[in-house]
């Protein structure tokens, strides 16, 4: 399957991901390739001609996530493992916690079978091909576009900016947690609440919740959302953990869609999330949008994310 994808796409390169911890259900039945672009797509510079007022800047998100992959080919990477609620090495060469999930599920072998690892490439799932910088740069130049460079250690890095950012030019009290797949800006907005996301309902994640809510005023009502993926993985937060975070809200703290007896495996969450979202009432809305200058200063606030203009470096 990935050679005639990688001769049809000239312009991708391949991630195969294998996560034996917290995709365990799902790699049984099927296999996770990651594309990413190296180059900039058609419809993408179409949309930046067309659509983007004359002189107006392009911001590009680059998160720094690596990972030790397998090379197959010039365009074609083999991932074991994924971030989340391990590292690397616990996949690649065991841990206590990973032989110790393996043990629960059944397994015999104190980690997964992986393939050596012969170098780092970008995460398959959130880290940036630098290619697509280069060939971004040399568009906007040509375009007589600024190009700025938003960079994040880790996915999660940008989260405390976006929420504080929202909170003051909302003028909320109410935070509303998202994990993973399950958010909804619209609402979000709607109801006025500073969005704080969350990679998954892992203790990595909850771990930057808490150093949030450490650095930041607390709120008077603070939403947790949880992603379910099927199986208690190694490094997941339990509801216990997530409640208690929850709990620091002023007035009302709760988890929000998903059934505390069921998780990780209630399913239902990811359709009940929205329709409860719909039934908050609506929030402040802000008279005003977020400026450039307004996201490096607030990030020059948080370890981990930086907004500068493409300089090379």
């Amino acid at each position: 399957m990935a050679p005639p994808l990688l001769e049809r796409n000239p312009d991708v390169a391949l991630h195969h991901m294998h996560d034996a911890n917290q995709d365990r259900l799902m790699i049984a039945r099927m296999a996770y390739f990651r594309l990413k672009w190296l180059r900039l797509p058609l419809a993408y510079r179409r949309f930046l001609t067309e659509r983007l007022a004359p002189g107006a800047p392009i911001v590009l998100v680059e998160d720094g996530s690596a990972w030790p992959v397998g090379r197959v080919a010039e365009r074609h990477v083999f991932q074991t493992g994924a971030r989340g609620g391990l590292g690397p090495e616990d996949y690649l060469h065991g841990s206590s916690r990973m032989a110790r999930f393996q043990q629960e599920q059944g397994s015999s072998r104190p980690a997964p079978v992986a393939p050596p690892a012969d170098e780092w490439a970008a995460e398959a799932e959130w880290g940036f091909a630098p290619e697509l910088r280069d060939d971004l740069a040399s568009f906007a130049a040509r375009h007589a576009r600024p190009l700025y460079r938003l960079r994040l250690d880790e996915p999660e890095a940008l989260s405390p900016v976006v929420a504080e950012l929202e909170r003051r030019r909302r003028g909320t009290d109410r935070l509303l947690v998202e994990s993973f797949i399950m958010l909804d800006p619209v609402q979000a907005g709607r109801t006025g609440s500073a969005p704080f996301w969350t990679v998954f309902a892992v203790e990595h994640s909850a771990a930057a919740l808490e150093r949030y809510l450490d650095a930041t005023e607390p709120y008077r009502d603070i939403d947790v959302l949880l992603f379910n993926h099927g199986v208690r993985s190694a490094g997941m937060a339990g509801v216990d953990r997530w409640s208690a975070l929850a709990r620091r809200a002023r007035h009302r703290g709760r988890l929000l869609a998903v059934d505390p007896d069921r998780f990780p495996a209630d399913f239902a969450s990811l359709a009940r999330f929205v329709p409860l979202l719909r039934r908050e009432p609506a929030g402040r809305q802000p008279h005003a949008g977020i400026t450039l200058t307004d996201i490096a200063d607030e990030a020059a606030r948080w370890p981990g994310v930086r907004l500068t203009p493409n300089d090379g470096r």
